[in-house]
């Protein structure tokens, strides 16, 4: 296989081949992490407004209840998109050197290639389909820790190459 041919390109992330041993999957995941951040962001900074004018006695006292609920909701939100970025990312398969590479917004771990259990390609559960068959699916890489990868979102007959790529080198679904 030549070096960076493309197994997948779409809006949701691409899998390029860099040779015969190294896989390369970018999931950018659901665009709602730059949103939540936004949204939990201004909440966060209006609470703080709406104690510093309860504190200073230019409003009514009750209304501090709107801020901590504000701040709980926008506090969950965070640590929810936190945990979903853990999914997410490029990850790089080098089945040479036998590690499985994953970087994310904020880290890098690095595994050894032998901690894949399998692969998977459950139906995303967002997907809007008229027909079944080509709605999308997660392609999942489980690995023997319990953690769960997502490489890529499309329609089953586009994973093909990609399985088939992980299928030569020994991952099995």
């Amino acid at each position: 296989m030549p070096d960076g041919h493309t197994l997948l390109s779409n809006a949701d992330g691409t899998i390029r081949a860099d040779g015969p041993d190294v896989l390369v999957c970018e999931c950018r995941g659901d665009g709602i992490d730059l949103a939540v951040r936004r949204v939990a962001t201004f909440a966060l900074v209006v609470s703080l407004i709406i104690a510093g004018l309860v504190t200073a006695r230019a409003a009514p006292f009750p209304i501090v209840f709107i801020a901590v609920a504000w701040s709980a909701c926008a506090i969950a939100a965070l640590l929810l998109v936190r945990r979903r970025r853990r999914l997410h990312g490029v990850f790089r398969l080098d089945f040479e050197r036998a590690e499985l590479t994953h970087e994310g917004i904020g880290f890098r771990r690095t595994f050894p290639i032998q901690m894949i259990a399998g692969v998977s390609t459950p139906p995303a559960q967002d997907a809007e389909a008229d027909d079944p068959g080509l709605s999308p699916r997660w392609l999942l890489l489980h690995l023997s820790n319990g953690e769960r990868l997502r490489l890529a979102k499309a329609p089953p007959y586009a994973l093909g190459p990609a399985l088939a790529f992980l299928r030569r080198a020994g991952i099995e679904p």
